[in-house]
């Protein structure tokens, strides 16, 4: 009897290596969420208030995450580019094309993460894919997002870091003040 114990226990705090491999998965995966400043889905985020600006084009700003450090939605429209080749206009645009590119955007759609007041942010993500419906283009902006899939960028040179971070928004409305 007690030679069968010995052995349920033994086998009991045995290693297969399926429990240190998942463990460090776990683990990794929590350093690189942490690494991309951003989680890798906020799912579907309700509705948002924020600011409407004039940064090179019609810019509208929401808060994501108050912080600190504060993570913040930016859309920028900037006429003449994208799909607002003949002006800044309200309807349903699916993000494709040169929408989806940081240097060719007219439907410009960003996270701006880690920002530091005094600072500056730390990390910036670009969508590649998703659509942005806009019910209003004047002040105030108001409208929604789906299915946003954003990828980190690399400001400078305007491309997507390769093996970089990504995120996701399910869906968000928003209006300026």
């Amino acid at each position: 009897m007690r030679v069968a114990i010995g052995i349920v226990t033994l086998a009991a705090c045995g290693d297969d290596g399926m429990t240190n491999m998942v463990m460090d998965a776990a683990a990794q995966m929590d350093m690189s969420s942490a690494n991309c400043h951003v989680p890798g889905s906020y799912g579907d985020i309700g509705s948002k208030t924020g600011t409407q600006g004039t940064m090179g084009g019609v810019t509208a700003t929401m808060t994501l995450d108050a912080g600190p450090p504060r993570d913040s939605f930016f859309l920028k429209m900037v006429a003449n580019k994208g799909v607002f080749a003949g002006g800044i206009a309200p309807g349903t645009y699916t993000i494709t094309g040169a929408d989806a590119q940081y240097n060719n955007c007219g439907l410009c759609v960003h996270i701006i993460a880690d920002i530091v007041t005094g600072a500056g942010p730390t990390m910036f993500y670009f969508a590649e894919s998703g659509s942005v419906t806009l019910t209003t283009v004047n002040a105030p902006i108001a409208g929604s997002v789906s299915n946003l899939v954003m990828r980190e960028v690399d400001i400078n040179s305007g491309s997507f870091v390769t093996g970089g971070c990504s995120t996701t928004i399910g869906s968000m409305s928003f209006t300026t003040m």
